[in-house]
């Protein structure tokens, strides 16, 4: 970045076309004040001047790959000479635009109009390509627009967030930082207008002409006149403000190289707004001494997700990414290049790094436990899975799961998971008619079976092995997989996505021997597996051990553990049955394997 700091104003406002056009041909060199062509617009003034407090010097942009400029001939060539050097390459038409790289839309508010820009828009967030407007009330605001682009910040301005809807702890990487309860108690406006921001994100509702923050309200209307006629807020109407007077907060009047307004329709383009532009909060904002300005397009659900990606990657195109799993379109718009008060050092939080709880399986996991009737009321672990899936509803939300206090949330419930997995597997290895464990029969009465598919494995009888899935009838009827055998009959059954079991041990024992088995499971995910065996209620036999809980260090992983089945002298010989289990992040496998349990003189 090229930057020089000017011994004088860094900005130089003409009235007259002429002395505009001289000034920007007398700064070929760039090293004198930027022009900017006022005209009868007296009110630009403030914001210049109040830009002399913002910028300490002249910068080069990194231009946009591909500029589109909308309404050419309304601009004059002194205009067009600032502008050009501000993309790469300029077409004429937004259907010109390559496939690939940064774009550019220039023109007055008026000739960008929504039904028009809407697509290229759209398309360049489909591509995650960076997409940026330069724009203004009129010829004279997008000069003046154009001509901050140059400016670079000074050195030291603060970076903050004033958020009425952002109760949660301040976040690293700001400078200030107003949440919900400052928000009542502080004086916003003086808040806001009392400091050179670098950038700063101002996050309430609102819509086209102001953006709420407790009893103050970011305001949008500006001196300019309306056209006759048109429609505007209660204001516009001589009926006053919806806000006290006192506690207006003028957009154009807030010292920030980069201002974010994060509110629905802050930055609503020609022919979407809902009022005419004297009052729309995005020109008011750009009339002042901002060189960059983020607002909505459209309605937006943006919250502390956004907030945290716009301090932690400070750029548009991480914000609308954020937002994608609950407003999937482009629902911020950058006004302005790339801020100058980014090329500070970006430290602010950063994704959580954990392997991911299976949230969805888990929470129709206890949804199936809890609510379709196959555990009783009385049952000892009801009111544990019950809270645990209180506790996820409240965690699941954007709110938390896509920020840093996920990773302090999530462990919770993982830590809570993985207690509740161990809980089953005693009960499954002491009480061999826990109703937990009938959920084949419970949850397969009340599903629909999906067409079988041959599976690699044979069954340990030899013979081949079907699989299926059991679709629930309604949600809260967990979907199971059943594998059949044509001998064996249901030699395996799990809740879906639940760990594979896979079993060795010989086909027949004497009575008074033992039984060697080898339970294997392939976990789902990094964490604690418990194996353990259910014996038939009618077989005299013992198991040792009782329960095993193994580790796997990622999800894929095959772990195993081994048991003794010893059944009794007196035990009667016929065909039996054993069941190992498996659970993990209370995903339940259950296989039935057949043996023969001869007579003790009878052993092999």
């Amino acid at each position: 970045m090229n930057a020089s700091v000017a011994p004088g104003p860094l900005f130089a406002p003409h009235s007259a076309l002429d002395d505009y056009t001289a000034a920007v041909a007398a700064d070929a060199a760039g090293d004198g004040p930027l022009p900017v062509w006022t005209g009868g617009r007296g009110d630009l003034l403030d914001g210049i001047a109040l830009a002399e407090q913002v910028y300490a010097g002249r910068r080069s942009p990194e231009p946009a790959d591909t500029g589109v400029l909308f309404g050419a001939d309304e601009l004059p060539e002194a205009l067009r000479a600032l502008l050009t050097p501000l993309a790469r390459h300029w077409v004429t038409d937004p259907a010109a635009l390559p496939g690939d790289g940064s774009v550019l839309l220039a023109g007055t508010y008026g000739r960008l109009r929504g039904d028009e820009v809407q697509p290229v828009v759209e398309a360049a967030h489909s591509s995650s390509r960076p997409l940026f407007l330069l724009t203004g009330r009129d010829v004279h605001s997008l000069s003046w627009v154009v001509a901050k682009q140059y400016a670079r910040v000074t050195a030291g301005a603060a970076v903050g967030v004033v958020s009425e809807l952002d109760a949660a702890a301040p976040a690293p990487g700001a400078d200030v930082w107003c949440g919900v309860e400052d928000v009542r108690r502080v004086d916003v406006a003086e808040l806001a207008l009392g400091r050179v921001w670098g950038r700063v994100l101002f996050h309430g509702n609102g819509k086209d002409d102001q953006l709420n923050l407790g009893l103050f309200t970011l305001c949008g209307a500006s001196p300019v006149p309306a056209l006759p006629g048109a429609p505007g807020p209660k204001c516009a109407y001589g009926l006053g403000c919806t806000k006290p007077m006192d506690k207006l907060i003028p957009a154009r009047a807030i010292r920030a190289a980069e201002l974010v307004l994060a509110n629905c329709f802050s930055g609503a383009l020609a022919g979407h707004a809902m009022y005419d532009p004297k009052y729309l909060i995005l020109l008011n904002a750009l009339d002042g001494p901002a060189q960059t300005v983020v607002a909505t397009l459209t309605a937006c659900d943006g919250q502390r997700p956004e907030n945290l990606a716009w301090l932690a990657a400070g750029t548009v195109e991480a914000v609308n990414e954020r937002l994608r799993d609950i407003n999937p379109y482009p629902a911020f718009v950058q006004a302005g290049l790339r801020s100058s008060a980014l090329d500070r050092d970006l430290t602010g939080s950063r994704s959580p790094q954990h392997e991911p709880l299976p949230l969805h399986t888990l929470g129709a996991r206890l949804s199936g436990l809890l609510d379709s009737g196959l555990l009783g009321p009385d049952h000892p672990l009801r009111p544990r899975l019950r809270a645990l899936s209180d506790t996820l509803l409240h965690d699941v939300v954007r709110t938390v799961v896509n920020t840093p206090e996920a990773e302090e949330a999530l462990a919770a419930v993982a830590k809570e998971a993985t207690s509740l997995d161990l809980a089953l597997a005693h009960r499954f290895a002491k009480h061999h008619d826990d109703p937990v464990l009938q959920f084949p029969t419970y949850f397969g009465e009340r599903s629909v079976a999906d067409a079988p598919v041959a599976l690699d494995t044979p069954c340990a009888c030899g013979r081949p092995l079907r699989a299926y899935r059991r679709r629930g009838r309604v949600p809260v009827v967990t979907d199971t997989v059943q594998v059949v055998c044509p001998r064996c009959g249901d030699v395996a059954n799990s809740l879906i996505a639940s760990a594979e079991l896979t079993i060795k041990a010989a086909d027949q024992v004497a009575a008074g021997g033992t039984l060697h088995v080898v339970v294997e499971a392939v976990a789902r995910r990094a964490g604690t597996v418990n194996l353990g065996i259910v014996l038939p209620v009618y077989l005299d036999a013992k198991v040792g051990p009782v329960l095993r809980r193994v580790r796997a260090e990622r999800a894929g992983e095959r772990v195993h553990a081994e048991f003794t089945i010893t059944p009794s002298r007196d035990a009667i010989p016929q065909a039996y049955y054993f069941c190992p289990y498996a659970v993990q992040d209370l995903g339940i496998s259950v296989s039935r394997v057949h043996f023969t349990l001869l007579p003790a003189d009878r052993a092999r």
